[in-house]
């Protein structure tokens, strides 16, 4: 009996310590978070203003280049907007473009690689000479003084320009930079005496120009510092504005051999003189082309300047501008 009850009790503790017992800390259920709010929409401390549209600035339509119809380009002297202005146009006179007609702008000259113009100017008081592009933009001042200036002419490597400097006493042929420093003059001032229409030979070793030095507007010849100066013609008429052949065999010019202005050439020795034209009219300034095959001159025979071309042995001569303005100083652009 005594085993019995032990075994009883020992039974009975092993299912009471295998029973589960209850946490002295009552579970509650997990709490739920709660809606997220949706964030106030911002104040706005302006109100909204319409941005505008940007504006467009219409930009300049570039123009074909010169030169569409061959032949080469022209720049020239003209007062067909009512002023005195420089042009640009093809050689076969067609599209015709003002360049710039400020300050009254006379005697154009192309730079050798074309992409300059040079021209000289006169206001009030004072002379200048100027650089532009043949489009019209970047216009350049080289020299400005209290005097006139006249008849440009590059160098042929472009680093020089010659032209004529008046003074009250005389006409010297100067030289100055392009970029507008070392101003000098190769012609000694001579009182009164008129130096004019200087061009340089293709080698750029020489100067041709007119000169009253003998008494007679002659054709005379000297080296670019304007030393060694020797006489090509010696006449009792005038004789003006010679310029190189583009290979410096022969020099054209104006003169007035029978009372009457016509365009002649002569080798550059002076000699083998010819007649290119005959008219009763004015023909005047004569210009080569680059190949040297034809000349630009203006003649007044159709009752007002207007520019002609013509082959260089006079033939074919061709009018290539038509209006009632005054048209002059023609001047080919290199190629």
């Amino acid at each position: 009996m005594k085993k019995a009850a032990m075994l009883l009790l020992v039974l009975v503790f092993f299912l009471t310590a295998c029973a589960p017992t209850q946490a002295a800390q009552t579970v509650t259920d997990t709490p739920i978070p709660p809606e997220p709010t949706k964030p106030a929409a911002p104040t706005m401390a302006f109100e909204p203003t319409n941005t505008p549209e940007p504006t467009l600035t219409p930009t300049a339509t570039a123009l074909p280049p010169l030169s569409a119809s061959g032949g080469g380009v022209l720049a020239f002297a003209s007062d067909r907007s009512g002023k005195p202005g420089i042009y640009v146009m093809n050689a076969d006179g067609s599209d015709p473009r003002l360049v710039t007609d400020q300050d009254n702008p006379s005697h154009p000259a192309f730079s050798p690689d074309g992409a300059q113009i040079a021209y000289v100017s006169s206001a009030l008081y004072d002379g200048a000479l100027n650089l532009i592009n043949p489009d019209g933009s970047e216009h350049r001042e080289v020299i400005s003084r209290n005097r006139s200036m006249s008849e440009p002419a590059w160098s042929p490597d472009g680093e020089q320009i010659v032209f004529i400097f008046h003074t009250h006493q005389y006409f010297s042929i100067s030289v100055i930079d392009a970029g507008g420093g070392n101003f000098h003059q190769i012609t000694e001032p001579v009182s009164e005496q008129i130096n004019a229409a200087p061009h340089w030979s293709p080698d750029g070793q020489r100067v041709v120009f007119s000169s009253d030095r003998t008494g007679n507007n002659d054709i005379f010849v000297m080296d670019a510092d304007g030393g060694n100066v020797q006489q090509l013609t010696d006449n009792d008429i005038t004789e003006y504005w010679p310029v190189w052949s583009p290979d410096g065999t022969q020099i054209a010019f104006t003169a007035s051999y029978d009372g009457n202005w016509d365009i002649y050439v002569m080798d550059a020795s002076g000699r083998n003189l010819q007649r290119l034209t005959d008219d009763s009219a004015y023909d005047w300034g004569p210009a080569w082309s680059p190949n040297g095959t034809q000349i630009a001159f203006a003649s007044m025979r159709d009752g007002n300047w207007e520019i002609y071309t013509m082959n260089a042995d006079g033939s074919e001569p061709t009018r290539i501008t038509e209006n009632e303005a005054q048209d002059t100083d023609p001047v080919w652009r290199p190629e």
